[in-house]
């Protein structure tokens, strides 16, 4: 049966009335005790999380968590093993995945059409709502999850664990600005195991951003990744060029007029998890997806801090 939680059960209730959701809980607790609940959907900051998840895979429920997966690798480590040791699903919302310019990117690459890979410019400069108007949000707050690294750079590091491979060591620094205590900016130097230098390059408080822009190149020719549009999740272009002949945007699959690309990735993603559950399909990104990237926004925590290169692998 389904149920709703907020951190007041009036709370709750309005949105279940809004929405027609039959029960509403103002404690998480109370939900995940719930023997009629089977899957647990988690929208919280990324402080809250793990405690939350943790609780309900000892429950039996499986779980739809968000990005990042926790605070630090150490916490998702736990819930990595928690989930394994309940034997329940657990997915991770890395909706980039979804995209349609994206897997089109990936499948470019793995079919080397640009040749063998020689470096690689990831950039996502934007303004959010929070950096523009300084007001007080658990978004700006680093106690709660928030800053660049987590909100942008936990997607950013994913689509390149997913695309280029596993991460040999990295460099980073970051900056905080305003009246928050989290950062603003990030700038972070990467190797992949297999030697592909990547340069990452995050602004939450980037007035008129150029928005998101990967550019890749190889041996052969070159591809370039650009969405300058408010939905992050749609309105990409894809640029494909080899050596000699003139670039070209690539025809890709557009959504219906009026759709959030964010909401049609994500629910990609849930269609996939709930294939998991009810019929034991293996699904991604799952908690072990979510503890790498994890284990990466450590290491670029680290870095910043001691500037010096951190080893991976």
């Amino acid at each position: 049966m389904d149920a709703i939680c907020a951190s007041t059960e009036a709370r709750a209730q309005v949105i279940a009335t809004r929405l027609g959701i039959p029960r509403a809980f103002g404690d998480w607790r109370t939900l995940i005790a719930d023997p009629q609940i089977d899957v647990v959907g988690i929208s919280v900051p990324p402080s809250l999380q793990a405690e939350i998840a943790i609780a309900a895979a000892a429950a039996g429920k499986h779980i739809f968590a968000e990005k990042p997966l926790a605070s630090n690798a150490a916490e998702a480590q736990k819930m990595a093993d928690a989930i394994r040791a309940a034997r329940v699903v657990g997915v991770v919302d890395f909706e980039f995945r979804e995209i349609v310019a994206w897997r089109r990117l990936r499948a470019l690459i793995q079919e080397e059409a640009i040749g063998r890979l020689r470096h690689v410019y990831f950039s996502w400069r934007v303004e959010t709502v929070a950096n523009r108007d300084e007001k007080p949000s658990w978004k700006r707050e680093i106690d709660l999850g928030g800053g660049t690294l987590n909100l942008f750079g936990s997607h950013a590091l994913d689509s390149i664990l997913w695309a280029f491979g596993s991460v040999h060591r990295l460099a980073a620094r970051r900056w905080v600005a305003g009246r928050g205590s989290a950062d603003a900016r990030v700038e972070a130097w990467l190797e992949t195991v297999a030697g592909l230098p990547v340069t990452l390059s995050l602004a939450a408080d980037a007035t008129l951003g150029s928005g998101y822009r990967i550019e890749i190149y190889g041996d052969d020719g070159s591809l370039v990744l650009e969405n300058r549009t408010a939905d992050y999740a749609a309105g990409f272009v894809l640029t494909f060029g080899r050596r000699g002949e003139p670039a070209t945007a690539l025809e890709l699959e557009l959504l219906p007029a009026g759709v959030d690309g964010r909401i049609a990735a994500t629910a990609s993603v849930v269609r996939r998890f709930l294939d998991a559950v009810e019929r034991g399909l293996p699904v991604e990104p799952d908690f072990d997806d979510g503890l790498a990237v994890q284990r990466l926004m450590d290491a670029i925590r680290e870095a910043d801090k001691s500037g010096l290169w951190q080893q991976l692998s």
